[in-house]
């Protein structure tokens, strides 16, 4: 059985009401589970993040169920491991169509791998549901449904969202330093943060870009220290800004240590 775009459009305004007015009284699921199917990364540079959305999505599913499932027909999540390459991505979204023969693909974590995952979709006519795809533009398969909260112009949605909050909180910017990752997504919007700031007349001081599947941020930290913006723009995944964080307190307190030393012995 194949989901069309109409049962599909019908199922997910159902449940949209569903959910809206807090029903939780729906009759028991019945029937052939409609079988989803997609990948994440599990392990790999981006599972960090993707280990996230897999507890996200089994939690939702268990609750869907609860509320009446998809079309009053159980849902059936199948997960593969991607291992955050884009390559076996393609291989994984063959074998959910061919072996697993599941009725809808959702999409995997990324812009790179949600692209190999569109072109086995749109391959077999099947419709894809994904989320977390930073290039919009990219996307031309008529029966994918874009999910993510950043809108159809991140590049210029998000940043324009961060300047207009510091504006209204009267700690509009007079510096920016733009770090990201070359990940197409956040890269992408990094780049169009870059423009927004130049547009509102946001001064750059510093712009740096580090490979995917980079582990080392204290140079990034260091030069993020050394430039002294009064906003720092960070194309960042997963646990990277946290790194970058880590690496940028653990200079600030070494510079601040080795201050204090000079000044103790300037005293003496």
């Amino acid at each position: 059985m194949t989901i069309d775009r109409r049962s599909f459009s019908l199922a997910l305004g159902t449940l949209g009401a569903s959910t809206l007015w807090g029903t939780t009284s729906q009759a028991q699921p019945t029937g052939t589970p409609v079988r989803i199917g997609g990948t994440l990364a599990l392990t790999g540079p981006l599972s960090s993040v993707g280990l996230v959305h897999k507890l996200t999505g089994e939690i939702y599913v268990d609750e869907l169920n609860k509320r009446g499932g998809l079309l009053g027909r159980p849902v059936e999540w199948i997960v593969k491991d991607d291992q955050s390459k884009p390559d076996l991505t393609r291989t994984l979204y063959e074998q959910l169509v061919n072996s697993d023969k599941v009725d809808l693909l959702i999409g995997p974590y990324g812009t790179s791998a949600i692209l190999s995952a569109m072109g086995v979709a749109q391959r077999y006519n099947k419709i894809l549901v994904h989320h977390t795809f930073g290039v919009p533009p990219l996307a031309k398969y008529p029966q994918q449904f874009y999910g993510w909260a950043v809108g159809p112009e991140p590049d210029k949605s998000t940043p324009g969202i961060v300047l207009d909050a510091l504006a209204a909180a009267g700690k509009t910017p007079k510096t920016v330093a733009i770090v990201t990752s070359k990940f197409p997504s956040v890269h992408y919007i990094s780049l169009g943060a870059r423009e927004v700031a130049r547009q509102r007349g946001v001064r750059e001081v510093l712009f740096l870009e580090w490979d995917f599947g980079n582990r080392d941020f204290g140079p990034v930290a260091s030069r993020i220290k050394d430039a002294d913006p009064d906003l720092i723009w960070g194309g960042a995944l997963g646990l990277e800004a946290n790194q970058i964080w880590t690496r940028s307190r653990r200079s600030t307190m070494r510079r601040a240590a080795a201050s204090g030393s000079r000044r103790r012995r300037g005293r003496c």
